[in-house]
């Protein structure tokens, strides 16, 4: 029985594990770590939340907040944000706050593109899609991307979107067929069970038959196209597949996606009130956080609650990525609102990386410090915690060599426990 049809039927009589809020152990294998990026598109401000800088005198802060301290994490703590301090309490000790993020454009786009593949080229590739294209030949949707950004590039094979108007399960169960101007009809159930024998059979003396070479990559290509195919279709039942911009739904399909073993990358998309807070920034913004946080607190309760491969938890395996694409300026502007700043924050929960930390930091002007990669101190002669670090660091932590993507970027090593 393959990996994850063992984990499709094992889950449909599984018992819930009491919710564990700390991890098991961080010597889950690179490859056997599974990803999700929360996409906060926008330009988040990390000063309410990430980055309290209240010793700033530069920093518009908000005057009834203050600095929030759990283990090694100091955050910017409000009484009209308990699900950040809820969270904080519950996943410190597996956090990795990175503060002074260089993402060097002002503009959305760019730093989205940025931000989520290291560079402008329309034909990179994103993290996910990376760590997708290369290690997920044993998920049959390497990473999906519920809702927000996707950058394919040369891995568009491995990316799949759940659609905004039901194009996966449509595609699952065959009723794509009646959206076709033509009158084209699905065949019966046992004809559909005649042409997939027929088509396991002809695949495999195909492989027997053929010589190496071209025509046997194909072939084995072929063998893992069909064998996922036939893993969908017996899960199509059992996870709700409609594309929901609602974040519940989409943190829903996550658990789901990763504890039936479909994928190991997925990418969400959270917006309340949106996040380009150019007027009125102290109020959308704190909302934007403490609904982001009560649903993260959902995730991780619901991973927390499943078993993983390891012995643990889901949620012992699951790195949880948590960013947006730039921040905002230090100071209020004449609307209450601050504007596109090139400098953000982000956070990392889950195995892999030195947890109860902050590292990274802002200067007096609220520019990004450097750091000593090798060990992840502030250093005033070391490099900047640019984005496309990040990017290389984070295929680090998935098994991948981000030297193959991203050639003479330099790995922030000192976040990493192995």
């Amino acid at each position: 029985m393959r990996r994850r049809d063992f984990l499709a039927a094992s889950a449909l009589g599984a018992t819930l594990l009491p919710v564990r809020r700390a991890f098991a152990d961080d010597a889950v294998p690179a490859r056997s770590r599974k990803f999700i990026f929360v996409v906060n598109y926008g330009g988040w401000d990390p000063t309410r939340v990430l980055a309290p800088e209240f010793d700033n005198p530069n920093v518009d802060m908000e005057r009834d907040a203050g600095t929030g301290v759990v283990g090694g994490i100091e955050f910017t703590e409000h009484a009209d944000r308990p699900s950040v301090t809820r969270f904080m309490n519950d996943w410190h000790t597996r956090m990795l706050i990175l503060k002074g993020v260089l993402v060097p454009s002002v503009a959305h786009e760019n730093c989205l593109r940025l931000c989520m593949t290291g560079s402008t080229r329309q034909d990179a590739s994103d993290w996910p899609a990376i760590v997708g294209g290369v290690t997920g030949e044993d998920f049959a949707l390497p990473h999906v991307v519920a809702a927000g950004p996707s950058f394919p590039g040369a891995f568009g094979a491995f990316v799949t979107r759940t659609g905004t108007s039901g194009q996966l399960p449509a595609l699952l169960d065959g009723s794509v067929l009646g959206w076709s101007d033509l009158d084209v009809r699905a065949p019966s159930a046992r004809a559909e069970q005649i042409m997939d024998r027929y088509l396991e059979r002809r695949t495999a003396a195909w492989n027997l038959a053929t010589r190496p070479g071209r025509d046997a990559e194909l072939g084995a290509a072929y063998a893992t196209a069909l064998d996922r195919a036939q893993s969908l279709k017996g899960l199509r039942d059992l996870v709700n597949w409609s594309g929901s911009s609602g974040f519940s739904e989409q943190v829903d399909f996550a658990v789901d996606a990763l504890s039936l073993g479909v994928s190991r990358c997925l990418t969400l998309s959270f917006s309340l009130n949106g996040w380009d807070t150019h007027v009125s920034n102290d109020i959308y913004q704190s909302q934007n956080f403490e609904a982001l946080y009560s649903g993260l607190a959902t995730l991780m309760e619901k991973l927390g609650r499943l078993p993983g491969e390891s012995g643990g938890t889901l949620a012992d395996e699951t790195v949880l990525v948590v960013l947006s694409e730039m921040g905002r300026t230090p100071k209020l502007n004449a609307g209450q609102g601050k504007d596109h700043w090139p400098y953000t924050s982000m956070m990392v929960v889950g195995p892999g990386v030195t947890g109860d930390r902050v590292i990274g930091g802002y200067d007096a002007m609220y520019y990004g410090r450097t750091l000593d990669l090798a060990t992840g101190e502030l250093d005033d002669a070391g490099d900047n915690l640019s984005a496309d670090v990040m990017g290389a660091t984070l295929l680090g932590l998935a098994g991948v060599d981000s030297e193959e993507f991203l050639p003479g970027v330099a790995r922030l090593d000192g976040v990493l426990t192995g």
